[in-house]
C-alpha cells in the first residue's frame, strides 16, 4: 500500500499523484464553459499554493494580488499562462499602514505584538524599527474590471476579515474561501478566527474542513534541548476551507455545483465533496451515473474499500 507523501510545506497531500488524471476526467465530463476562476489574495510566492497543479494543467485562472514590491517582482519574473497579477493591496478602502518586515511574509498592516512572539519563542520577530508605509487599499466591491471568483484564497497577515467583508458583492457567487485563520493573536489587533467566522456565516458559508493547522513550542527554560517539531503544542493559524452552504442545492447554478467539484476535486482535495457535487448534477440531468462512479479510478487505492 503506497501513500502520497507531504508537499515541501510539510501539509498532507492526499491523491496528488493522480491529479493530472483528476483534472482531465473532470473537466472532460464536465464541460465548464470557463476554467476555474481563482482570486489570490496575497499571492507572495514564498510558498507554493495548492492551486499549482491545476494552474500548471490548465484547469484554472489566477488573478493574484500582491502589494510588496520583492514578492510582486518574483511573481512578475515567472509568467504563468493564466495568471494575472496586480500589484495593489485589497481591504478596507482608503490609507493604510503597511509595517514591513525583514522576515519574508511577515509584514501586515498589524504591527506584531511583542508579548506574543515572547510567548511562542520568537522574540526576535518583534521588530519596532522595521520601516512603514502608507499604501492605498482598495475594496474587492471597487474593483470593476476584476472578473467574480469562484474560489477565493487569502493569506495577508490580518487583512483578511476586512477584504472579505468589503467584497460581499464580488464574493456572492463564490462557492469556496480558502482564508488563513488566526487561532492566537501575532499582531496588534488583528481579527482572531471567531470575527471571520461570523463573517463568512453572514455571507452564506460554512466551514468544511483545516487544511493545515500551524502549531509553535511555547518558550520555555529548556526549548534547545527538544525537538521543535516534535514538542510544539500552541497553535497559532492554519488555512481553512469554507463552502457555499450545500444544505439548499436548488439555490446553486449548475456551473456552481461544477466548478466546486472541480476545486474540491484538484484544489483542496475533498473528494468525497466533489462526488456530492456530480450526484448534484446527476439529479438536475447534467451528467449521467457513471459519472461519480467513474471518479473513484482517479483517487489513490488505500482510499477505496
Amino acid at each position: 500500500m503506497s501513500m502520497d507523501g507531504p508537499d515541501p510545506q510539510g501539509k498532507a497531500v492526499p491523491g496528488r499523484r493522480l491529479l493530472p488524471e483528476r483534472v482531465a476526467y473532470l473537466r472532460d465530463r464536465l464541460a465548464p464553459a470557463r476554467p476555474l476562476r481563482i482570486l489570490d489574495v496575497g499571492a507572495n510566492p514564498i510558498n507554493t499554493p495548492d492551486y499549482d497543479p491545476l494552474l500548471t494543467l490548465g484547469g484554472c485562472e489566477v488573478w493574484g494580488f500582491e502589494p510588496e514590491e520583492k514578492a510582486f517582482a518574483a511573481l512578475e519574473a515567472n509568467p504563468r499562462p493564466g495568471a494575472h497579477y496586480i500589484n495593489k493591496a485589497v481591504g478596507a478602502p482608503g490609507k493604510g499602514t503597511f509595517h514591513m518586515h525583514p522576515q519574508n511574509g511577515l509584514g501586515s498592516l498589524y504591527p506584531i505584538r511583542e508579548q506574543s512572539v515572547a510567548f511562542l519563542g520568537h522574540p526576535g520577530w518583534y521588530r519596532p524599527e522595521a520601516p512603514q508605509a502608507e499604501i492605498d487599499l482598495v475594496a474587492l466591491d471597487d474593483l470593476d474590471d476584476l472578473p467574480p471568483p469562484d474560489l477565493l484564497k487569502i493569506d495577508i497577515q490580518g487583512g483578511e476579515l476586512d477584504v472579505i467583508r468589503h467584497g460581499r458583492q464580488k464574493l456572492s457567487q463564490a462557492v469556496c474561501i480558502i482564508p488563513e485563520v488566526r487561532f492566537y493573536r501575532m499582531y496588534e489587533g488583528e481579527p482572531l478566527w471567531g470575527k471571520l467566522d461570523v463573517e463568512l456565516h453572514e455571507q452564506g458559508f460554512v466551514l468544511h474542513k483545516l487544511m493545515f493547522a500551524k502549531p509553535s513550542m511555547v518558550a520555555n527554560s529548556q526549548a534547545k534541548a527538544l525537538k521543535g517539531k516534535a514538542v510544539r503544542s500552541q497553535l497559532i493559524d492554519g488555512d481553512a476551507v469554507y463552502i457555499r452552504n450545500p444544505e439548499a442545492p436548488g439555490e446553486w447554478s449548475d456551473a456552481q455545483w461544477t466548478q466546486l467539484a472541480i476545486a474540491a476535486g484538484t484544489v483542496f482535495d475533498s473528494f468525497d465533496l466533489a462526488i456530492h457535487c456530480l450526484d448534484r448534477l446527476e439529479e438536475r440531468g447534467v451528467i449521467g451515473p457513471e459519472v461519480a462512479e467513474g471518479f473513484l479510478q482517479f483517487l489513490p487505492d488505500w482510499m477505496k474499500s
